[in-house]
């Protein structure tokens, strides 16, 4: 990520949802503000169908110099919503300058939202930069399985 973008970062925290409504959303972003006063902004944009195939870097390079992908835009266009049911997890991945910064949006959204262990949190990672959301939502996917089936014994 270049410096200019990590300086913007700095003033918001960027939440990429799936599979989670605008109630949830807002009941979790209340929350978080409750409990957080002086945050800086928490902007959550749904995943949707044309973004599962877009690599994490070109979006959210979209999301600060706010050409291109228009969030608003593509949230509103009903054909490029995703069907909850195609995913089998509801997913909150964040990007934040500060680890507790992440740490109280997700103790925020899971002190609101109903089934809180269904919900994948994650940070977008270097790595990450360099899938698709699609890519990346699926590998958060197995991850989750593969930490709910284990045995911790062995």
């Amino acid at each position: 990520m270049v410096d200019g973008e990590r300086r913007n970062m700095s003033k918001r925290i960027i939440c990429f949802s799936l599979g989670l409504s605008e109630e949830d959303v807002e009941k979790g972003r209340a929350s978080f503000y409750s409990l957080n006063k002086e945050a800086p902004a928490l902007e959550v944009i749904t995943i949707s169908k044309s973004m599962l195939g877009l690599k994490v870097a070109d979006v959210l390079a979209n999301v600060f110099d706010g050409s291109g992908l228009n969030a608003a835009q593509v949230q509103k266009d009903a054909e490029d919503q995703i069907s909850p049911e195609l995913y089998k997890y509801r997913v909150a991945v964040m990007l934040a300058e500060e680890r507790e910064e992440v740490l109280k949006i997700m103790r925020s959204f899971k002190a609101v939202l109903p089934d809180p262990q269904s919900i994948i949190f994650a940070v977008i990672t270097e790595t990450a930069l360099n899938w698709t959301f699609g890519d990346y939502i699926e590998h958060l996917g197995e991850e989750h399985e593969y930490m709910k089936n284990r045995n911790p014994g062995k």
